[in-house]
């Protein structure tokens, strides 16, 4: 397994719970490792920075 994937993989499971438990409205999550576009209704609606989503998401 690469080792680089389960660590996005891992990421990506954590910023999906975290967002569950927001009231911001999206339809899907694009994690790169570096930037996460959130997107709703086939428009990106917010984008944050892996610097930004560590102050708000635990052990990401």
């Amino acid at each position: 397994m690469d080792i680089k994937y389960s660590l996005l993989q891992i990421q990506d499971e954590k910023i999906y719970s975290y967002f569950r438990t927001t009231t911001e409205p999206f339809d899907s999550l694009e994690w790169d490792g570096k930037v996460l576009e959130v997107w709703d209704k086939d428009k990106i609606v917010e984008t944050y920075k892996y610097k930004d989503l560590i102050n708000f998401i635990i052990n990401l």
